[in-house]
């Protein structure tokens, strides 16, 4: 699963960093319009003549950069309140636990649009609301992991020596929750990608940016699905899917190793 998911993750990541080396043609090259699947255009050409499958390509960086970007975002504010919810003793533990709860009760989508229909569409307020909106499943693994951390003889040990709780929970807790967090990255980011998808397709994208998502909404706003261009329509949809299919393999490889990890914790304990 692991080689399966880097394999694909590479390819797409080539696409991303070298468009222009892998597409057969300029992102804006004119062709005719509504051309079917054919030699010189393997995915034919969209309502304006793009070439859909150079179209794909270069769509590659947009929607991996926002998916990334507003992982890596998510990722640090889950597991900053995570980590800090998991540790902190009494009222403020509770106080973060609330604040995780609250926001896992909040409708992701349809809370996304209402902030994207008041703060704008541009990639940065797009990859803004994903985050903030994204980070609250992290916080609460991180949060169990923490607790049960926090039990083990090694930071009882800390605390008898004095050292401090922010140096234990920065030295000594965060890097035994690095699968963890790996893990949880890697599935958070095939989240965002799937959410920015879902409201590019509902309009709600950057009109500025070509993203899969948005492929598929221009699509189907301009006729693919009643002139029969079935390939404009499926074709970012089964990126989409791959791509997800691959950070959920490399996820499930380094949860194995979480779970090893944890194993071995306990069985020394």
């Amino acid at each position: 699963m692991l080689f399966f998911g880097l394999v694909v993750l590479a390819g797409f990541g080539l696409c991303a960093l070298f468009p222009q080396a892998i597409a057969p043609y300029g992102a804006k090259a004119m062709h005719a319009a509504w051309l079917g699947p054919c030699a010189e255009h393997w995915l034919g050409t969209n309502d304006l003549g793009y070439d859909i499958f150079s179209e794909l390509i270069y769509a590659t960086r947009s929607t991996l950069l926002i998916g990334v970007v507003s992982a890596v975002v998510s990722l640090f504010i889950g597991t900053a309140v995570g980590l800090a919810a998991g540790y902190l003793p009494a009222w403020k533990g509770e106080l973060l636990n609330g604040l995780i709860q609250i926001f896992l009760l909040i409708p992701m989508l349809p809370m996304a649009i209402v902030i994207a229909a008041f703060v704008g569409t541009q990639t940065l307020q797009i990859v803004l609301i994903i985050a903030l909106l994204g980070w609250c499943a992290t916080a609460r693994t991180v949060r169990v992991r923490t607790m049960q951390l926090k039990q083990t003889p090694f930071v009882e040990c800390l605390l008898i020596l004095g050292i401090s709780k922010t140096q234990i929970m920065l030295r000594h807790i965060l890097p035994n929750l690095k699968e963890l967090v790996l893990s949880r990255y890697m599935m958070t980011v095939a989240r965002c990608i799937m959410l920015e998808a879902t409201l590019s397709f509902l309009g709600m994208g950057d009109p500025t940016a070509v993203t899969w998502g948005r492929m598929i909404y221009l699509a189907y706003r301009r006729g693919g699905f009643t002139r029969g261009a079935y390939h404009w329509l499926i074709s970012p949809g089964l990126c989409i899917a791959l791509l997800i299919i691959a950070f959920y393999c490399i996820s499930q490889y380094f949860a194995q190793k979480q779970s090893q990890v944890s194993g071995s914790q306990s069985y020394l304990d």
